[in-house]
């Protein structure tokens, strides 16, 4: 049985873990420059030191199956993206001498709460955690006083699309971030 639930501080390494299958997808030019392994240690580092930062706790659904976590999904109102990297930033500048955004691109429409990301372990792909994760979050929104949810996916999963469409999400823009081209997917809850 999945069981769907907020995230605690102490998930931070296994959600950050998560994330980082989806940052290796993104071809991120940081990534390749600093390594994987620098990456990660200071995404968890930036959680851990920022509530608010983006891969926070806080901003993080988790599922379990079989009492691990073995999916989590990423997001926070549109209103907050300018600030969700600061304290990543400054960690990079302080470790790496970098100045460089690891997350240039806007990704974000106005009046949103943004669905940053949805990973789910491979172990766990097929049982329908991504789509309880989805399911989940119309009531995870509403707590937070929004009522659309918005995503990007990646033109080159069709499979994340049908998904989404399935769960009531429409077209409606494109935008590229770093190399891939993407469709800007919402689904309104009012």
């Amino acid at each position: 049985m999945i069981t769907i639930r907020p995230a605690t501080v102490a998930d931070t390494a296994t959600i950050v873990h998560l994330e980082m299958t989806i940052i290796d997808q993104m071809e991120i030019p940081m990534v390749a420059k600093l390594g994987r392994d620098n990456i990660e240690q200071l995404l968890h580092d930036s959680a851990l030191a920022d509530d608010t930062a983006r891969y926070s706790h806080t901003h993080a659904t988790v599922a379990e199956l079989g009492g691990a976590i073995v999916g989590v999904a990423f997001g926070y109102p549109s209103a907050s993206e300018p600030h969700l990297d600061l304290t990543m930033q400054r960690l990079l500048a302080e470790r790496f001498g970098e100045l460089a955004e690891l997350f240039p691109d806007v990704e974000t429409l106005p009046n949103e709460w943004y669905l940053d990301s949805i990973s789910v372990a491979e172990s766990a792909r097929g049982k329908g955690v991504g789509t309880q994760l989805l399911a989940a979050l119309p009531e995870v929104v509403a707590a937070q006083g929004e009522t659309v949810i918005g995503l990007n996916v990646d033109d080159g999963n069709p499979k994340a699309r049908a998904l989404y469409e399935r769960e009531g999400f429409v077209a409606v823009g494109e935008l590229m971030i770093g190399a891939h081209h993407y469709t800007h997917m919402q689904r309104d809850l009012s």
